[in-house]
C-alpha cells in the first residue's frame, strides 16, 4: 500500500500578520471604529476580553507552557485523556419511585447516583427516606463498587452517610471497594445559616475519620453551589472556594487531621452557569488556584506535597440559577452548553440537572434527557479523547489567566480581613454578591441579557400554576427531631437505630441558627416568574387574562416590528394578546376592542403617526362606550400624544417595573400596588 501523500504546513504560505496590521484591518472593516467599540464586552466577572488575539497574548499568562507535551491543566499520564464520571441525581419523593430512577440510571450509562433528602428551607427535591429499608430498596440491583455513589447536600449529607454506614453493615461487602463522596462543606453549612459556628467542623472531621475504611470515598467538600445560587460572579464563586478550602484546612489540621489525609479526600462541588466561556475557564482556573492554598498549608506544615492542577477532583453540576418554569424544554439547552462548558473545563465529574427540576419531581423523561447529554458529549463528540481541551486557545487561555489573578487577589484580601466565616459573619460577603445579584437583575430587566421562553419570546398560552410543585411543601416533617448535643457519625447513627429517619437526623443538624444571615438561594428568573403567575392567579377568578390589542397601523415595516416587539414584552406577563396583520383606521381598532373586549389597546405605528392617530383612538374608543388603557409602541420623549395615552412601550422601559405597572392598572393586586 502507498503511503500517503506529505503536505507542508498549509500556513506556510501565507505571509506573516502583525497584531498592528490585523487591527488596522479590522478598523476599516468597521468604517474607522475602534475594534474595542464592537469586538470586546465586559461581564459582570470584571473580565474584559478582545474577540481576536495574537500568540503574544499567551505571554502573560503564567500558567501556559507552550513547549510543554503535555497541556498545562492536565495529567499526560490519564487514559483515555479526559474521563469524566457521568452522575444521575435520584431525587423523587417517593422511594419506589426513586429506586426505578436509580435502576434506570445505572442501566442508561451513569457512572455514578446522588442520592439527596427533601429538606426545610431548601431548592432542591429528595427521595423521603424513612430507614434502611428504603435506602436498601433504592440500591437494589445497583453495584456501589462499580457505580459510585454520591450523598448530599447540605444537612442531608451527613444524615445520608449514616444511613449508608447502616445498610453496608449489614450486607457483604468491603468498604475498600466503594466509591462516592459525601457532599457536606462545613462552610456552605454556615453560609446556609442552618447550623451552629463550630459544629459543622467538628462534624465534617468526623466524616474523615470515620470513613478512614473507605479511601475511595471522598469525604472534604469545597462546595461553591451557595455562592453561586445566590447570585455571585464567577471571580466570587472561586474567591469563596479557596476562603472555605483555607478556613477547612486550617481547622482540621488545628484538630490533628494531617494534610495529606484531608487531600486524599478533597473534591470541589462547582455549578457551571450559561456563560460559556467564562464558565470553563473558571474550572480550569480553580485548578490553578486550589494547589496554591494547598502549598501554603504544606509549608507551614514543614511538608512538600506535589499537588499539581490535574490533582484536584472537581464535580461540576449544572446551574439551578438559569433554570425557568416557563418553557423549561429550554433548559435543556442551557444544561448542554453548560455541560459542554464543564467537560471542557475539565471535570472530573458532572451531575446535570433535569430539565423540569425546578417544576416538579424529575420524572423518567428528565432524567433519561440529563444523563443522555452527557452521553452524547462522550460518545459522539468524543469530549473524553482529548486531555484538557481549551490548552493553547489564546482566548481561553487568557481568560484562565484573568479570572485566577482576579479570584486570587479577592481571596488574599479577604482572608487579610479575617477569613471567609468572618465575612459572613459580619455580611460583607452578602453585600458583594448582592451587588452582583442586582447586577444580573438589571441585565434581564432592561433585555441586555435574555432568557428565552421567559423574559422574550413567551409561549403565549403557557400555564404554570396547577403544574408547579415547591420542594418546601414536600420536605414538610412532622416527627420530632432527635437532640443531637455533639453531633458525630455515632450520633447519627444512633438516631437513626433509635427510629429517627435520615430527614429527622438532617433537621437535628439544622435546628440551631448560626447567628449567620443565610445567603438568599435564587433564580434569574424569579422576579419575571412572579409577576407570570400573578396573572395566572387573577385569571382563575376571572374569565382570563387581561385582554391586550395590538393595532399594526401605518407603513408595513414599522408596525410588524412594533407589533413584534410588544407581543414578546407584554407575553412575558401572560396577558392575553390579539395581533391582527394591520388596521386601516382607528374606528376598526375601536370596534375591534369592543368585539374583543380588550382591557388594553396598544397602537404599533411611526412615532410621526401618532400625533393624529392616539387623540384620534381614544375619542373612538369613547364613542363606542368601551374604557381600556391605551398605550403606544415607542418611546414618549419621540412622539406628542399629549395625555391621550396611558403607557408606553420600547426598548428603554424596564420590564418588571413596567409589568408590574401594568398590572395595577388593570387590577391585578401585586406587593407594589399603592
Amino acid at each position: 500500500m502507498p503511503e500517503p501523500e506529505a503536505f507542508s504546513p498549509l500556513f506556510d504560505e501565507f505571509d506573516a500578520v502583525t497584531p498592528a496590521e490585523w487591527r488596522e484591518h479590522v478598523k476599516s472593516d468597521l468604517g474607522g471604529t475602534a475594534p474595542e467599540a464592537f469586538l470586546e464586552w465586559s461581564s459582570v466577572e470584571g473580565v474584559s476580553r478582545p474577540a481576536y488575539l495574537s500568540p503574544n497574548a499567551l505571554s502573560d499568562a503564567l500558567h501556559t507552557a507552550p513547549e510543554d507535551a503535555v497541556p498545562p491543566l492536565a495529567d499526560g499520564a490519564d487514559t483515555p485523556a479526559n474521563a469524566w464520571t457521568v452522575c444521575q441525581p435520584v431525587r423523587h419523593p417517593n422511594p419506589e419511585v426513586a429506586s426505578e430512577h436509580a435502576r434506570a440510571a445505572a442501566e442508561g450509562g451513569a457512572d455514578a447516583l446522588e442520592i439527596g433528602l427533601p429538606l426545610p428551607r431548601s431548592d432542591a427535591f429528595g427521595t423521603a427516606l424513612r430507614s434502611e429499608n428504603d435506602l436498601a430498596q433504592i440500591l437494589d440491583g445497583i453495584d456501589p463498587t462499580s457505580t459510585s455513589l454520591h450523598l448530599g447536600g447540605g444537612s442531608a449529607a451527613p444524615a445520608l452517610y449514616a444511613l449508608l454506614r447502616e445498610h453496608l453493615a449489614g450486607v457483604s461487602l468491603d468498604a475498600e471497594t466503594i466509591e462516592g463522596a459525601v457532599f457536606y462543606d462545613p462552610v456552605a453549612a454556615l453560609a446556609s445559616g442552618t447550623a451552629p459556628l463550630d459544629s459543622p467542623f467538628v462534624l465534617a472531621d468526623d466524616l474523615v475519620a470515620d470513613a478512614a475504611e473507605m479511601p475511595r470515598f471522598r469525604t472534604v467538600t469545597v462546595d461553591s453551589s451557595v455562592y453561586h445560587n445566590a447570585g455571585a460572579s464567577a471571580v466570587q464563586e472561586l474567591a469563596c472556594a479557596l476562603g472555605a478550602l483555607a478556613e477547612r484546612l486550617a481547622r482540621s489540621t488545628a484538630r490533628g487531621l494531617s494534610l495529606p489525609t484531608l487531600l486524599d479526600a478533597l473534591q470541589v462541588r462547582v455549578p457551571v452557569s450559561t456563560s460559556y466561556f467564562v464558565e470553563m475557564a473558571k474550572l480550569r482556573a480553580l485548578r490553578l488556584l486550589v494547589p496554591q492554598v494547598i502549598g501554603a498549608f504544606a509549608c507551614e506544615a514543614d511538608g512538600s506535597l506535589d499537588v499539581g492542577p490535574a490533582d484536584v477532583f472537581v464535580h461540576a453540576t449544572t446551574s439551578r440559577r438559569t433554570e425557568t418554569i416557563y418553557d423549561p424544554h429550554v433548559n435543556m439547552l442551557r444544561a448542554t452548553t453548560e455541560a459542554m462548558s464543564a467537560v471542557l473545563g475539565g471535570c472530573d465529574a458532572l451531575t446535570v440537572r433535569p430539565f423540569d427540576d425546578a417544576l416538579r419531581p424529575p420524572d423518567a423523561f428528565g432524567l433519561r434527557i440529563a444523563r443522555n447529554a452527557q452521553l452524547l458529549l462522550r460518545h459522539e463528540a468524543h469530549f473524553d479523547q482529548v486531555a484538557d481541551p481549551a490548552a493553547g486557545s489564546y482566548y481561553i487561555e487568557t481568560l484562565t489567566d484573568q479570572l485566577a489573578r482576579r479570584a486570587w487577589a479577592q481571596f488574599q484580601n479577604r482572608e487579610a480581613e479575617g477569613g471567609i466565616v468572618e465575612s459572613l459573619r459580619n455580611g460583607h460577603l452578602h453585600t458583594q454578591i448582592s451587588e452582583t445579584r442586582d447586577k444580573r437583575r438589571r441585565a434581564l430587566d432592561e433585555r441586555d441579557q435574555v432568557l428565552v421562553g421567559t423574559t422574550h419570546y413567551p409561549a403565549l398560552d403557557e400555564r404554570r400554576r396547577d403544574t408547579l410543585e415547591s420542594p418546601e411543601a414536600l420536605s414538610s416533617n412532622e416527627t420530632p427531631s432527635p437532640t443531637l448535643n455533639a453531633p458525630s457519625t455515632d450520633a447519627l447513627r444512633t438516631a437513626l437505630r433509635n427510629g429517627h429517619s435520615p430527614q429527622d437526623v438532617a433537621s437535628a443538624l439544622q435546628s440551631e441558627p448560626s447567628g449567620i444571615a443565610p445567603l438568599p438561594q435564587v433564580r434569574l428568573a424569579d422576579g419575571v416568574e412572579t409577576i407570570r403567575l400573578r396573572t395566572e392567579e387573577y385569571a382563575e377568578s376571572r374569565d382570563g387574562p387581561p385582554r391586550f390589542l395590538l393595532a399594526p397601523i401605518g407603513p408595513p415595516a414599522v408596525r410588524s416590528a412594533r407589533a413584534t416587539f410588544c407581543r414578546n414584552f407584554l407575553g412575558v406577563a401572560g396577558f392575553a394578546i390579539d395581533t391582527r396583520l394591520k388596521f386601516e383606521s382607528v374606528d376598526a381598532v375601536a370596534e375591534t376592542a369592543v368585539a374583543q373586549d380588550a382591557d388594553a389597546v396598544v397602537l404599533c405605528g411611526a412615532d410621526d403617526d401618532y400625533a393624529a392617530l392616539a387623540p384620534a383612538l381614544a375619542a373612538a374608543l369613547s364613542d363606542h362606550g368601551h374604557e381600556a388603557l391605551l398605550g403606544i409602541a415607542g418611546a414618549p420623549d419621540d412622539t406628542d400624544v399629549g395625555d391621550a395615552a396611558d403607557f408606553f412601550l420600547h426598548q428603554g422601559r424596564p420590564l418588571t417595573q413596567t409589568l408590574t405597572a401594568l398590572q395595577n392598572d388593570l387590577g391585578i393586586p401585586t406587593e407594589e400596588a399603592p
